[in-house]
């Protein structure tokens, strides 16, 4: 019997010994040839593309460290100290001069609260009318603390009103004019508060929403009296609501010389520094010094040269060739990437133009690069270079032709949505797409090839069968033919 070299047999035919499902395993794996080179390509294109994904990220994170120096903030940056931080908090930022001032608060900014006289419940009823609100200072007079009403008094608008808020059968109960007032956005803002009176315990109450002497209300009603009676409130006249809180001014003086501010939070008195005045000390004074923040200019340029490193290490990952390491990177025939570090690296060796202090490069302040492409940093030639001139170390940063204008520049065009990576990564997506277009075609020919296979060795196998039968009923025949013969 004829013996067929399909290799191993590890299970029978139809009707002989012949292995279908190996041969056509085999088969197909040969078959499948070009679909797995396919794959492979497509496999090798998606690998680029992750690792120019994670090359762009580490591109906006080196970005992200330019942020201060390219604006100066943290090369120019000052730290501000309170002596008695229950009196003021005091916070430097750029601009302001290193030294020591003397700060008295005499008085505190404040917004000024009226109260409404109590009603039963917030869902009744009241009355319907308009509400005119305006903003502005009261003078003269003299306010009984007591009453918490004016006499004598006189009330200048500050021009931002008046307002006009309507009150009709939709919003006519003490809840629905909080609601109202509170919509209108016009710089006063009402609450409800609860006193536990056994009769009428729920009052309205108004308070300006901004500090300072001009955000006194005075408000007047045209409609309903139940509702003029509740709201109307003329510091030169009829006072329907009591003051419990004035609107007044912050006063206090900084080295002797007297500051009237609306507000608590003041930026525009030492330059550079923000005060937050939270207490008085009449009587005393505490003191606000202000000095460089060396620590934030050296941090600022720590995560620069992190972030370039930090690129130079992934770069050179995902381009190596593989022969030293055994392991290619994705990217280890594509020259744009080591053309980006290429790039990257002109602009930082190439010193600005037009600096006018004597550190006019990065080695003047410590920043050098190493044999193996890295940046390393001197931090006391940094600390030393900000003591002497932080405004020249601002300048080779900042400047229109300073390294951080001109490296985030070169970023932005590289991580631009029509940039070179995204343009790199689209060309391989495009090929990706094309290659998977041929996979579908190739798979089903393959299905067919299979079918087509089985379908042979199947009829084969049958054949195979019917021979055996045939060769074993004539060797029968032949046996009982010799043995009549014989006998």
């Amino acid at each position: 019997m004829a013996t067929f070299g399909f290799g191993t047999i590890t299970s029978q035919g139809v009707g002989s010994s012949l292995d279908v499902a190996g041969i056509v395993r085999q088969l197909m794996q040969i078959e499948r040839a070009p679909l797995d080179n396919l794959i492979q390509q497509k496999d090798s294109f998606d690998a680029k593309i992750s690792a120019f994904g994670t090359i762009k990220s580490t591109l906006s994170s080196l970005q992200s460290s330019l942020t201060g120096l390219k604006s100066g903030s943290s090369t120019l940056a000052n730290t501000a100290e309170s002596s008695d931080t229950s009196v003021l908090n005091a916070t430097g930022s750029t601009g302001a001069v290193a030294g020591d001032y003397s700060v008295e608060v005499s008085q505190l900014a404040q917004s000024q609260k009226l109260v409404a006289s109590g009603q039963a419940d917030t869902t009744t009823a009241i009355g319907s009318g308009t509400l005119t609100i305006d903003l502005g200072t009261i003078s003269g007079g003299t306010f009984d603390g007591g009453t918490g009403k004016y006499t004598g008094a006189t009330f200048a608008s500050n021009a931002s009103g008046p307002f006009d808020i309507v009150i009709d059968a939709t919003n006519n109960t003490l809840a629905g004019i909080r609601d109202a007032i509170n919509d209108a956005g016009i710089g006063v803002t009402a609450t409800i508060v609860n006193d536990g009176d056994a009769t009428n315990p729920q009052r309205l109450v108004l308070s300006s929403t901004s500090s300072g002497a001009d955000q006194s209300m005075s408000i007047s009603v045209a409609g309903d009296a139940a509702l003029s009676n509740l709201l109307s409130n003329d510091p030169t006249g009829t006072q329907n609501l009591s003051q419990t809180i004035a609107a007044q001014n912050a006063n206090f003086e900084v080295d002797g010389i007297s500051i009237t501010k609306s507000s608590n939070t003041v930026t525009d008195v030492i330059a550079g520094v923000t005060l937050d005045l939270k207490a008085t000390n009449i009587g005393s004074s505490i003191n606000v010094s202000v000095a460089q923040d060396t620590v934030s200019a050296k941090t600022a340029v720590e995560d620069f040269v992190k972030g370039y490193n930090d690129l130079l290490v992934e770069i050179k990952k995902q381009t190596d060739s593989g022969y030293s390491s055994g392991t290619a990177g994705a990217l280890a025939s594509d020259s744009i990437t080591r053309q980006i570090l290429s790039s990257i690296r002109d602009e930082l060796t190439t010193a600005p133009t037009g600096i006018t202090g004597s550190y006019n490069n990065l080695s003047s302040i410590g920043v050098s690069f190493q044999s193996d492409g890295t940046i390393a940093l001197d931090e006391s030639m940094l600390a030393a270079a900000i003591q002497d001139d932080n405004n020249n170390v601002a300048e080779l940063f900042s400047s229109a032709d300073g390294y951080a204008t001109r490296l985030d520049s070169a970023l932005t065009d590289l991580l631009a949505f029509n940039g070179t990576i995204n343009s790199r990564t689209d060309a391989y997506e495009d090929r990706i797409s094309t290659l998977e277009d041929r996979q579908l075609v190739l798979e089903g020919r393959l299905e067919r090839k299979e079918v087509s296979f089985r379908t042979q060795f199947t009829n084969l196998d049958v054949l195979m069968s019917n021979l055996s039968v045939t060769s074993s009923y004539l060797t029968q025949q032949l046996d009982i033919l010799n043995a009549q013969l014989s006998g």
